[in-house]
């Protein structure tokens, strides 16, 4: 479940980069143009905290992707603490 709210959020931000280029407050730079699939690839790379680097952002749009990869990196945390509680919880109701 909480793999389908993270979706949801890369998605979200990848409609920002989206409206960003939209409007001109920035761009996202790399080897070729930028289509629908880079903006959603960079914004999962973002929101994964992994960076890459192949694909860049520039102008305002870099404010999103700081943004962006401070609430992946949060969220994530979040989902494998809940994770942890749950296999905590299971494990006590299996022990006698």
């Amino acid at each position: 479940m909480s793999g389908i709210a993270h979706i949801g959020a890369v998605s979200l931000y990848a409609l920002a980069y989206g409206a960003g280029r939209a409007l001109g407050i920035g761009d996202l730079r790399g080897e070729t143009p930028a289509t629908a699939m880079d903006v959603f690839y960079f914004s999962l790379v973002s929101y994964t905290s992994l960076g890459l680097g192949d694909i860049v952002p520039t102008g305002h749009l870099r404010l999103i992707a700081g943004v962006e990869a401070l609430n992946g990196f949060l969220l994530i945390s979040c989902s494998a603490a809940m994770l942890f509680l749950f296999m905590m919880d299971e494990d006590k109701a299996k022990s006698p």
